[in-house]
């Protein structure tokens, strides 16, 4: 798999594609590398665009579960975009208790994003 990088005004886009890299070791550890950097970008929130991806890398769903955790407890977002039905069927196969938040377009992306931005925080109690 392939994972190309976009940094955008207030997030920052992986777009996952089936494209074979010139070595496995590469395969196996490309998202994770891409969601690491994105995730010390600063940027508020995540968009994985799989427009170009037909098939779902084995480690591909524990790894966006691992990363969505992550960067929820940061009060940042993970957002997927553009998923085939097989894609989406893959992913819910292989992580059925995977919350992350599923969109059809970027544009969803961004207006989820203002929403969740938009949203009321929890107010502390211990003032």
């Amino acid at each position: 798999m392939e994972v190309y990088r976009e940094i955008l005004p207030e997030s920052y886009l992986l777009i996952l594609a089936d494209d074979v890299p010139s070595s496995t070791d590469q395969e196996d550890d490309a998202l994770d590398r891409a969601l690491s950097r994105a995730t010390r970008s600063g940027k508020s929130s995540i968009w994985v665009d799989c427009s170009h991806l037909h098939h779902l890398p084995p480690d591909a769903a524990e790894l966006l579960t691992y990363y969505y955790h992550k960067l929820s407890r940061h009060g940042m977002s993970l957002i997927l975009c553009h998923l085939s039905d097989d894609i989406r069927q893959e992913l819910l196969g292989l992580a059925p208790t995977l919350n992350v938040p599923i969109v059809p377009t970027l544009l969803d992306a961004e207006k989820y994003c203002q929403q969740h931005v938009n949203m009321p925080r929890p107010q502390s109690d211990a003032a």
